[in-house]
């Protein structure tokens, strides 16, 4: 069945809506025909609903067994009913679709990473106990709900709908109104409520809201009109069938923005090229709406005086400041302690100014901002019907994501894709000019999810593009970019969180030692979501396994969720000296797959205990086994050719070759014969002949066993 994630399962049990069910029974004042489809594409069902039994309208429509059908095929993803009207929430009463409707089911996905699926299937296991419990429940109440239809067609009557538009109206343009931002193209909403309901109860009870409506000072502006206002304290009657949006009202905005400015002014700070006195502004000016420059300028030294007057001294402060002096004393003698008595001040004035020009180092050099833009263009967000996420060219025209994106059933058939995949680069921009999207091939070049052969954790997918687009060309691989996972520093990670626009976030690296330390730290500064982060963490192996570093994945802290599963992790400080200069530049090192995620109960807004990413090492070498072993000869000579001109691929294929020999098994014939006659054509051959003579020894078990 439908799932909804952790945050909308709790909005709907605290909902006040919850508490007006409709009656069941009495079928024979009860009686409605109505329909629905489903609005993705990939999903093609229709069916109809005669409705004998009053309830919301999740309840009816999972009484019909094709509908039933539809959400076994998508489960675990959240529900969007969409009526003639606009968006109605589940608890909507069915009594209020019309005769002969026709709703529109839609479904948003919910990206799960490995780390919280357990959390999910727990969560369904207590969801099955909890439907027991309601029908046990059910039944008993049963008798007393054949009264109560008959009161249901007369409530009919005193419901009240009207629309809100999902985008916010004057002066909340930009601000995010609905607690899910993916509800947006959905608008309008439609609104339900009783006769002498409150506008604020109105959507307070709808759920879908975020606190900002009610914590400002809202107002409802009619559309398209642009001449109604209706506020929050307005009985909901007159609202009836009506579109509105939410907007803040202009006076609180002035008042609150002369406020601002008022308590900036009472400071008396002052630029320092202003030498113009307040008594010197023309004093005898007046103004027929307010105070002159005099009067104002009066009130602002009473008000200075006032607050003079309310100065309350720190209790003991005498005592405080005493404690203070005696320690100042042998404080200063342990701060000279710590330069060397012999150093003269001269020295000491030459190792402070050492010491001011290591601020320096926290430049970037140019060159690197510039390589660093030029590897964003090989970065592309990946979607189907189902999900989204991030991808980059790996090389060719091979992407490499994660495997994840493709879990969900009926997407993949064996190694075949059954929806159509897109793939598109250059979405740069919030209005999305200059990005080009080009389709995957359906054949999977390969694909790996859970946890490979060597118990390491391993979640990717390699797909191939087909042709692009007349006057495209696809950007330069990462993979000639490949480096070692560092122990610390900084790193990126680009890519396309919640499905936008491409972003670039800077983080540093969580080394093993300090990944308790991390958590505490988080724990810490999330007192109010505790509980709820110790449910997601408690008992999760895969959890406990990455505190204990035993997993070989990346760990840090990132502002990059939902969508960005699948984007590269680049290392922006790779050093190589050229001619005895140090030169940076940009290496990746990793993919960034998941991590420990939950709702915080006071923003509302998506945060993660840590998150993850899996070393590009431990994917290159599945792949290479992967392509080994489906005796893809092919792929894997276009692979070599990349990587005799990276020296990590280098090795990597050295190890390669000395497993594949030292098994000489016929199958893998055409496998070496495609390889060595690719390191000939790039005429490295004696030099791989020599790595491998030289790391014989030591080579086998590094990596690769096929």
């Amino acid at each position: 069945m439908f799932q909804s994630d952790p945050s909308s399962d709790q909005m709907a049990s605290n909902n006040k809506t919850m508490k007006m069910p409709e009656p069941h029974n009495n079928k024979e004042e009860h009686y409605h025909l109505f329909s629905f489809s489903s609005g993705d594409t990939a999903l093609k069902y229709n069916g109809e609903i005669t409705c004998t039994e009053p309830g919301n309208i999740l309840e009816v429509l999972k009484r019909n067994e094709i509908f039933r059908e539809l959400m076994d095929k998508v489960e675990g993803r959240e529900v969007v009913i969409v009526n003639q009207k606009g968006a109605i929430v589940e608890h909507f009463p069915c009594c209020l679709i019309k005769k002969d409707e026709t709703l529109v089911i839609y479904t948003l996905p919910k990206t799960e990473t490995p780390a919280i699926d357990g959390k999910r299937e727990l969560e369904q296991g207590k969801e099955v106990e909890q439907g027991k419990e309601v029908e046990q429940g059910k039944e008993v109440e049963q008798g007393k709900e054949v009264e109560q239809g008959k009161e249901l067609e007369q409530q009919k009557s005193t419901f009240v709908t009207f629309c809100v538009e999902a985008k916010g109206g004057k002066y909340m343009t930009g601000k995010e109104i609905l607690k899910k931002k993916k509800h947006k193209k959905y608008s309008p909403l439609c609104i339900y409520a009783k006769h002498g309901d409150t506008v604020k109860s109105a959507l307070e009870s709808d759920g879908r809201f975020s606190d900002i409506v009610f914590e400002k000072t809202c107002i409802l502006h009619e559309v398209p009109q642009n001449r109604t206002h209706i506020v929050m304290s307005t009985v909901v009657n007159s609202a009836k069938d009506r579109k509105f949006q939410i907007a803040q009202m202009e006076q609180t905005r002035k008042k609150a923005s002369a406020t601002t400015k008022s308590n900036i002014s009472d400071t008396g700070f002052k630029s320092e090229g202003d030498t113009t006195q307040p008594s010197q502004s023309n004093p005898n000016s007046t103004s027929e709406e307010g105070p002159s420059v005099e009067n104002m300028t009066q009130e602002r030294q009473e008000i200075q005086a006032n607050k003079k007057q309310k100065y309350i001294p720190m209790p003991d402060s005498r005592e405080i400041l005493q404690i203070l002096h005696n320690q100042f004393k042998g404080l200063l003698d342990h701060m000279k302690s710590r330069y060397p008595q012999e150093k003269s001040e001269s020295e000491v004035i030459e190792l402070m100014r050492e010491e001011f020009g290591k601020k320096s180092e926290g430049f970037t050099e140019v060159y690197r901002l510039t390589e660093l833009a030029e590897v964003t263009t090989s970065v592309c967000k990946v979607e189907h019907k189902l999900t989204e996420g991030t991808g980059f060219l790996l090389f060719d025209n091979f992407i490499l994501t994660n495997g994840h994106l493709f879990k969900d059933e009926g997407v993949l058939v064996g190694k075949t894709l059954s929806l159509p995949i897109t793939v598109t680069f250059n979405f740069d921009t919030p209005h999305g000019s200059g990005q080009w999207k080009v389709n995957v091939k359906p054949e999977v070049v390969a694909i790996q999810y859970g946890v490979d052969r060597w118990k390491r954790q391993v979640d990717h997918a390699i797909l191939e593009l087909r042709t692009p687009l007349k006057g495209k060309k696809f950007p330069p691989g990462l993979l000639q970019k490949y480096g070692p996972v560092p122990q610390t520093g900084g790193i990126y990670i680009i890519g396309h969180p919640d499905g936008g626009f491409k972003k670039m976030d800077y983080t540093t690296i969580i080394e093993v030692e300090q990944r308790n330390a991390a958590e505490s730290k988080h724990l810490g500064e999330n007192q109010s979501s505790i509980m709820l982060i110790k449910e997601i963490i408690g008992g999760n192996e895969f959890y406990e396994q990455i505190m204990q570093g035993k997993p070989d994945v990346l760990t840090y802290n990132t502002f990059c969720l939902y969508g960005a599963s699948g984007s590269p992790v680049i290392n922006p400080s790779h050093c190589q000296v050229i001619n005895g200069i140090p030169v940076y530049g940009c290496q990746v090192i990793a993919m960034h797959t998941g991590g420990f995620s939950y709702k915080c109960k006071e923003t509302h807004e998506t945060q993660s205990v840590i998150e993850y990413a899996i070393p590009l090492r431990t994917i290159l070498e599945n792949v290479l086994v992967y392509l080994v072993e489906t005796n893809n000869v092919q792929t894997l000579s276009r692979f070599t050719d990349v990587a005799m001109k990276n020296p990590h691929l280098f090795e990597l294929i050295a190890i390669l070759i000395t497993e594949l020999e030292a098994t000489s098994p016929p199958e893998y014939t055409d496998i070496l014969n495609g390889i060595w006659n690719t390191i000939s054509q790039s005429g490295k051959r004696d030099e791989m002949q020599k790595l491998i003579i030289e790391r014989s020894v030591g080579i086998s078990g590094i990596g690769l066993r096929c």
